[in-house]
């Protein structure tokens, strides 16, 4: 009878792990973007292929398995005063994401500025905030925002 050790446990997880760290290593020493993606793409189909036993050349084009890698909008710049979808991060580390209107104030003192943000609820004013510029991120221009 077979004994389970945490010596073989841990044996069999370390074996098991060296495939991934000799791909991962295989990326990491690629230069270039499009190099890494390729044998990142290489090592998803081995997987796959691992795991349901067929090559996805020899599967029918009626399954497949599909890899969404999400990545956040392109920021835009600040185009004069008005409605913009803003995101910035609170101090616990969620994010949020909400329509202000912004106006781009300079300091009187000291070189630089921040943005006068106006949020507004049924077209009255709520609140008014001080926003750094390094501390959010301008999604667009929300031009329609009072009248959607």
């Amino acid at each position: 009878m077979t004994q389970i050790t945490r010596r073989t446990i841990l044996g069999a997880m370390a074996s098991a792990a060296a495939p991934v760290k000799i791909a991962a290593a295989e990326v990491a020493t690629s230069s270039t973007l499009d190099a890494r993606l390729a044998a990142a793409k290489a090592e998803i189909i081995a997987c796959l292929t691992e795991r349901y036993g067929v090559a996805p050349e020899d599967v029918g084009s009626e399954r497949g398995v599909f890899v969404f890698v999400p990545y956040p909008p392109e920021s835009v710049e600040y185009d004069g005063p008005g409605f913009y979808k803003v995101e910035g991060k609170r101090p616990d580390g969620r994010t949020w994401c909400t329509t202000l209107w912004l106006e781009r104030v300079d300091y009187k003192t000291v070189p630089g500025f921040y943005y006068r943000a106006e949020s507004r609820w049924k077209g009255r004013l709520e609140r008014t905030i001080r926003l750094k510029p390094e501390k959010i991120r301008i999604i667009r221009r929300h031009d329609d925002y009072p009248n959607a």
